[in-house]
């Protein structure tokens, strides 16, 4: 069998680090096929893999085999073989665990004359450290890569890192974050050495305004529990007390409905990607959505509909904004659009328009009626502000980019500081004029390229500009901040919040979703899933960007966005469209029947612990990428497992332990009881497993492996699971537990409230759709009401002899002040 085809856990051809008591490791195989494996320790003593019953969930049973192996001095090698052929080795060392927290800081001053500055992080050794660099690998995005220390790039800038011990010298559990805090008056990120530099980690400083001295940090915070889950938001926590903000963020989310609470509907690769729109186009669309139902709340006008000009910013294909009217190939206003989507969906409630920062992709032409009513001024810019990118190929909008055809000979034209307000201040009126109500401003980072220093006070009077207008004007968190990976919104005073006086924004969390690159569908769910693990730490709601119900892996995407905490549109092609993701997505809440809202978590899932540091993306058949969030108002926990092996051609297989359950349910450093009884819940095989789990840390990789297995999982090629995890509640002469709404992708996130009231369990929904519950044995009885009302549920009887009761709330009516329906389950022996 080729060794792509075995699964073991951990992985070989690693060095694995276990507790300095250790006495035993147990080295797990999963395949599909039997297969004979054996342990060869230190060339002298052997281990037979014996075969382990697990339950199995997924249409391909896995077939699972642990060898343990006795451990007697500090390293040990293992190599495994089976059938003639060598799979590769694992070297085991053993390590301390006497490790303490610490923070570290780095402080630089630009002095009044300087505008660039590099310094030196004394206190980070490239040889101590492996782990996840975020680098700005293209004009406007940021993305986590895995790489030494050691082999961080001299040129890319870094913008976080998230760091494990390279060697057994350190505590095995130790995790180190590294965050760069930009202001909107310097701008910091990190590289390796460059130039001649003694090796090391460089902190980059660019002035963007002009005036006095200016001070910036570069934090660290080691921590050796929980380290994975917590170094990133302490380190953001120290750096904003270094700037002078509250140490816990009092981020505020705005309480009343939103235009991103509703399934929204855009119309970039609906209508066609750099297809201009016109009065027909959309007319043919919206007529179409009506005629399927689709449940839309809110409505984007993306790219195609403003008054452009070509060739007049440095270069023949560059486009500039002429007006704040509609293309004259529209044959109509944006008004006229505006009253067509009304008429044709009734649902809609709230209508967007797309921009860029700069007005349009090249900002305004200077030729423009705008430029002289706003005295526009040419601001050049400078490649050399951001070293080291990939400049793609094709540009960010899937053509041959202008912006990126003699850099240094082109400048964007744009209102000068005294008149940036005043410009989007009348821009945004006259759309809301036409009946929008909210704004996609695109395009943000690549203003970072205005040279100079007087180029990046431009760029920050910009947005500070835009975002105060529109507050003004549509009302607060009206805006989604797209192409905006840059310093203030990733690691400075925007992500940290001080930009927006503590509210949270949106922000676009990843580059587009189905561009033509091998393996885009598995690397956006990587990329949105690590750049979460830092922005869901800030002031921001993160956007995974649109997707089709239809096309490209449907499913695959619409359950990443029903696990993230910011606006949900779709983007299929007129007249086609899949209902059965719309409704996993979306449903009516008590008292408003016609707009449905989308069914989706507070918290941004992350990656579990020991996922982390796995090569979820590899060759051949390996581990899913897995992230799980918690659900206090139920006490239960959702694990979403994603197949990201290269190309979609390999199932994936994982081991669930003890000690991945517990990472799932514990937060803010709340542990749970021990022993933990309840049930994991298979969403798409439909399957029931009950669990009791005892007490373990799940502080490091070691500890969780070391913990019992719980169950294997095979994930097929291009496809996921959803994992619910949910305690049991002792009713009567059985044992209950609440799955959440199994007819929606995020289920528990319809929960309000579980609790056991006298001899019955009651649960309040926010929403409807069928409400699951998994009894630990079949009762005589089941007696279930809805708001008072008696219903009749449905009950499945499954393999391991539990029960699936399904109480459907699709037809409840509401009852009249009520947020939520109230189910009440009793049962009799």
């Amino acid at each position: 069998m080729a060794p792509d085809q075995v699964v073991f856990t951990p992985a070989l051809n690693q060095t694995f680090v276990i507790a300095e008591k250790a006495t035993t490791f147990a080295l797990y195989a999963s395949t599909f096929n039997p297969i004979q494996l054996q342990a060869l320790i230190d060339e002298h003593q052997n281990s037979d893999f014996t075969r382990i019953d697990l339950g199995t969930i997924g249409t391909s049973p896995v077939q699972n085999f642990r060898a343990i192996i006795p451990i007697s001095k500090p390293n040990t090698e293992i190599k495994v073989v089976g059938n003639g052929v060598q799979y590769g080795k694992i070297t085991l060392a053993k390590a301390s665990t006497k490790g303490n927290d610490q923070e570290f800081l780095t402080e630089i001053i630009l002095p009044v004359d300087e505008e660039f500055r590099s310094e030196r992080i004394e206190w980070l050794d490239i040889n101590d450290w492996k782990g996840w660099a975020w680098y700005r690998s293209r004009d406007t995005w940021i993305e986590a890569r895995f790489t030494p220390l050691l082999n961080l790039d001299s040129f890319l800038a870094t913008h976080n890192l998230l760091l494990q011990p390279n060697n057994s010298t350190q505590d095995p559990r130790s995790i180190l974050a590294v965050f760069p805090a930009s202001t909107k008056e310097a701008f910091v990120t990190l590289s390796a050495a460059r130039d001649g530099e003694p090796p090391g980690v460089y902190a980059r400083v660019r002035r963007v305004k002009n005036g006095s001295p200016i001070q910036v940090y570069v934090v660290g915070k080691l921590k050796v529990r929980k380290g994975t889950t917590n170094a990133i938001s302490e380190a953001v926590e120290i750096a904003r007390v270094k700037y002078g903000y509250s140490a816990r963020a009092p981020f505020v989310v705005e309480n009343k409905e939103t235009p991103f609470d509703r399934l929204g509907f855009c119309t970039w690769s609906s209508i066609g990607e750099n297809i201009p729109l016109t009065y027909d186009l959309m007319e043919n669309l919206v007529k179409l959505l009506n005629r399927d139902k689709v449940p839309i709340g809110t409505f984007l006008i993306d790219d195609g509909w403003q008054d452009i000009r070509y060739g007049h910013n440095g270069a023949p294909r560059s486009r500039g904004l002429w007006s704040f009217a509609t293309w004259s190939g529209m044959k109509s206003s944006l008004a006229d659009n505006v009253a067509l989507i009304k008429e044709n969906l009734p649902t809609v409630k709230d209508i967007g328009v797309w921009m860029t920062l700069a007005g349009y992709w090249n900002s305004i032409s200077p030729y423009s009626p705008l430029a002289r009513n706003y005295e526009m001024r040419m601001y050049p810019l400078e490649r050399n502000n951001v070293l080291g990118m990939e400049w793609p190929e094709h540009g960010f909008d899937g053509q041959q980019s202008a912006s990126l055809v003699d850099l240094e000979l082109r400048a964007y034209c744009l209102p000068p500081p005294h008149r940036a307000y005043e410009f989007w201040r009348d821009y945004f009126q006259s759309v809301v004029d036409a009946g929008i109500t909210f704004v996609k401003v695109d395009n943000q980072a690549y203003n970072s390229f205005l040279k100079a220093v007087e180029g990046g006070e431009e760029f920050v009077t910009m947005w500070n500009s835009m975002t105060r207008a529109a507050d003004e004007i549509f009302g607060e968190n009206r805006v989604i901040h797209c192409m905006a990976h840059y310093e203030r919104t990733f690691n400075g005073d925007i992500g940290m919040g001080e930009a927006t006086k503590g509210r949270k924004i949106v922000i676009r969390n990843t580059d587009d979703f189905g561009l033509p690159r091998r393996n885009v569908h598995r690397d956006h769910i990587h990329y949105n899933l690590y750049n979460g693990i830092l922005l869901s730490q800030q002031c921001l709601l993160l956007d995974a960007d649109m997707f089709m119900t239809n096309d490209q892996w449907p499913e695959y995407h619409a359950v990443l966005r029903a696990f993230f905490n910011g606006p949900i549109f779709v983007a299929d092609k007129p007249g086609v469209g899949d209902f059965k993701v719309h409704s996993k997505l979306t449903a009516r809440s008590p008292g408003d029947e016609i707009a449905y809202r989308t069914i989706r978590t507070k918290n941004v899932i992350r990656p579990l612990h020991r996922n982390v540091w796995e090569a979820t993306l590899d060759a051949g058949q390996g581990p899913s990428i897995r992230a799980g969030t918690y659900f206090p108002e139920c006490e239960s926990a959702s694990i979403v497992l994603w197949n990201a092996r290269s190309d979609g051609c390999d199932n994936s297989i994982d081991i669930i332990f003890e000690g991945d359950i517990i990472d799932a349910l514990e937060h803010e450093n709340k542990s749970i009881e021990s022993p933990w009884k309840g049930v994991v819940w298979a969403s798409n095989a439909a399957q029931a497993t009950a669990v009791s789990v005892n007490s373990v840390s799940a502080d490091a990789c070691f500890q969780i492996l070391a913990s019992k297995p719980i169950l294997s999982i095979s994930v097929a090629p291009k496809s996921y699971e959803v994992l619910t995890v949910a305690p049991y509640h002792n009713l009567g002469p059985t044992k209950i537990s609440v799955l959440g709404l199994i007819d929606k992708y995020a289920g528990l996130a319809a929960l309000q409230c579980v609790k056991i009231q006298g001899t019955s369990l009651e649960v309040e929904s926010k929403y409807d759709g069928v409400l699951g519950f998994i009894l630990a044995r079949e009762p005589s009885s089941i007696y279930v009401t809805v708001d008072g009302s008696i219903v009749e549920p449905r009950s499945l009887r499954l393999t391991d002899g539990s029960v699936l009761v399904k109480v459907d709330l699709t037809n409840a009516t509401s009852v009249e002040g009520k947020s939520t329906w109230m189910v009440s389950v009793s049962v009799s022996a």
